[in-house]
């Protein structure tokens, strides 16, 4: 069996708690890239069973619409194995891997869905960075399995065994970190440099966005849709963005034929490394 390695490509994902089901029958039509339906934070302890299994039935609502469809499962591993059997029997895209820990962890939760999944392989991995001790081994996480597509910093968690608040510099810090971790891995930085719970202040939101797309970060995550055209926007390339891209791409492609490798676009210098930007920026727009 093999599994060929996939960033995770989604602006938008929507938080939704498994065990609501008006919640799960409003998530398809959010226009998120991506639902996590959660059983964990969201999900009282008294109806953990209960929303496991729902899966199934949570999982065929979502569906219904164009996202791909997430799980967030529990933590101790006796919890996480019980809730990824439910994730993998109702085909779920990917898992996001609560408090991960090291690569050895990862790898864990990777076998256990290697052997569930057989000879079709699709589950992707979402390790979520929640505890300082796991800060110094981001890039290890991102890499211990090709089914790794992303990373993300759980803010709220990680906030409170620091001591510090979740929208502190300390929290941006760290985040800026795994950033450079995730490239480092090869996978995508998840996540935003700053608080996007309060969906009232439009401006707000998208000044975070703006800044955590500038710092790598590829797409984020939230509670509430409202958000979402925000997000999907933002780490979306702009018409300005992709008509400087074609053009560096069309000049390189003629400074070739002359034997040239850095020419000039709008009176800046053009040469690998921006030519490397402008090929994601119209492979995002793909």
């Amino acid at each position: 069996m093999t599994f060929t390695p996939r960033a995770a490509t989604w602006r938008s994902m929507l938080y939704v708690p498994a065990n609501v089901p008006r919640f799960v029958a409003k998530a398809p039509g959010s226009g998120a890239d991506a639902i996590i339906l959660d059983l964990e934070d969201s999900v009282p302890v008294a109806q953990k069973q209960a929303a496991r299994e729902g899966l199934a039935e949570a999982v065929a609502t979502c569906r219904t619409g164009p996202a791909a469809v997430l799980v967030r499962i529990n933590r101790p591993l006796r919890m996480a194995v019980r809730d990824i059997e439910a994730a993998i029997a109702c085909g779920a895209d990917g898992i996001l891997l609560t408090k991960a820990m090291d690569a050895g962890h990862v790898r864990l939760i990777a076998e256990v869905v290697d052997e569930l999944e057989g000879t079709t392989p699709r589950c992707r991995l979402l390790p979520l960075i929640e505890s300082a001790s796991a800060i110094e081994r981001m890039a290890e996480i991102g890499a211990a399995s090709p089914r790794v597509a992303g990373l993300l910093v759980g803010a709220e968690d990680l906030a409170a065994e620091i001591g510090c608040t979740s929208d502190d510099e300390v929290m941006v810090s760290i985040k800026r970190r795994m950033a450079v971790a995730a490239a480092q891995a090869g996978v995508a930085a998840m996540g935003t440099l700053g608080s996007i719970a309060d969906f009232r202040d439009l401006e707000k939101l998208r000044d975070v966005v703006a800044k955590s797309r500038r710092a790598g970060f590829t797409g984020g995550s939230c509670i509430h849709p409202a958000v979402i055209p925000i997000l999907n926007e933002g780490f979306s390339p702009s018409e300005k963005e992709l008509d400087l891209a074609r053009r560096q791409i069309a000049a390189a492609e003629a400074s070739e034929a002359e034997g040239r490798g850095s020419f000039e676009v709008d009176g800046r210098m053009v040469d690998e490394p921006i030519l490397r930007r402008a090929r994601r920026i119209l492979a995002a727009a793909r």
